[in-house]
């Protein structure tokens, strides 16, 4: 094979991968979402209810009666179809005392405000010994509102922001919670449920935790600062030995009056040493930041997610109804936020590819170029 022909070849290839690079790079700009659901989207054996659920960043500890404290719940869309679902959190405790009156929850989709969540309708609050809580609305008719109703299209995702407390009376010891759905498939062409709906439960994706009593708040013994006493810095005022070494006094008045300032700088470390004593008195303040971690929200010094360690089932409530205005609403807007996020990107691995796209059209280029001008080289 002659060697112009190879090169006419290899520009030919060049050129050909980089239209497959450009293809493969606009097609995940159309499908991708920009998450990891979206690019590895395992098989869906399930017709309806595949949406994986998870809790990321739920704490170790909380502390009855304190400030709440934020986690992340996860909803990702990895099935063949759109689905619409109501969201919920279930939580229980290792002896099943657990009420909804010893709780608070809040929830934040993305683009709004935070909200607070209610048991849901139906025995939420006695749910298996343990507490479904709603993250949405119920409505004066003691429904669950169409507001409250979800759409996640196929190969998205959704976060929703959670913030959770418990009250001063709530049980303590060993707790946990996981993420629940009310969820149905939507028909491809009418966008209307497949069916009535049913629960879904990832037990295995929950968080274990502690509620602890706040402990101790220092406010008696650390405050009586001691560093009073050592500060009978009389033991400093012997500079007066200073003073006695005015024995110059035939030095005139000045002489004194020098020797004083002279003087002064050695007394300095004699007032320094009552910072020696503070030691005896710092032990007692270090003992004041003690008791500030028992206050705190820890666990064993750290505050990471646990694995869950106390059985939840599958909710055993009465479903909330999936109504037909509410999943033409949230269809809408699961549509616009899909156009919204289209226009922003495809994500990182889209722009690494069109750069590599990029790159080999210009070698194909490049090649062809060579290729004309030593053809036009052999014909002069």
């Amino acid at each position: 094979m002659s060697i112009r022909r190879s090169l006419a070849l290899a520009g030919v290839a060049a050129l050909t991968s980089s239209l497959v690079l450009a293809g493969a790079q606009g097609a995940m700009a159309v499908g991708s979402t920009g998450t990891p659901s979206a690019a590895a989207a395992p098989a869906d054996q399930k017709s309806k209810y595949a949406l994986d659920l998870s809790v990321h960043g739920v704490p170790g500890t909380f502390i009855a009666g304190g400030a709440p404290r934020e986690f992340t719940y996860r909803i990702d869309n990895s099935s063949k179809h759109d689905d619409v679902f109501y969201p919920f959190v279930k939580l229980k405790n290792k002896q099943g005392s657990l009420e909804a009156k010893h709780l608070k929850i809040e929830y934040q989709l993305p683009g709004e405000g935070w909200q607070t969540g209610v048991a849901a309708p139906g025995g939420g609050e006695h749910d298996d010994d343990s507490v479904l809580m709603l993250l949405g609305g119920v409505g004066s008719d003691g429904d669950v509102t169409d507001d409250s109703l979800l759409v996640l299209n196929r190969g998205e995702s959704l976060t929703i922001k959670v913030r959770l407390s418990f009250t001063d009376n709530a049980p303590l010891g060993r707790a946990g919670l996981v993420p629940v759905v009310f969820a149905s498939a939507l028909d491809d062409d009418s966008h209307l449920p497949v069916d009535n709906g049913a629960f879904s439960c990832d037990g295995v994706r929950g968080a274990g935790f502690t509620i602890k009593k706040a402990g101790p708040t220092p406010t008696g013994k650390p405050t009586p600062t001691h560093t009073g006493k050592p500060t009978p810095t009389g033991t400093g005022t012997p500079t007066g030995t200073g003073t006695p070494t005015g024995t110059g006094t035939p030095s005139a008045s000045h002489t004194p009056t020098t020797t004083p300032s002279t003087e002064p700088t050695t007394p300095a470390p004699t007032t320094a040493a009552p910072t020696t004593p503070a030691p005896g008195t710092a032990s007692p303040s270090a003992s004041t930041g003690a008791p500030a971690p028992s206050g705190g929200a820890t666990d064993g010094g750290s505050d990471a997610q646990q694995p869950i360690d106390i059985p939840v089932t599958v909710p055993n409530v009465t479903p909330p109804k999936i109504t037909q205005a509410g999943v033409t609403k949230a269809k809408a807007a699961a549509d616009k936020a899909s156009k919204n996020l289209a226009s922003t990107g495809g994500g990182d691995d889209t722009t690494a590819i069109a750069a590599a796209g990029g790159a080999v059209l210009v070698a194909g280029v490049g090649t062809l170029v060579v290729l004309r001008r030593r053809k036009a080289g052999q014909q002069g």
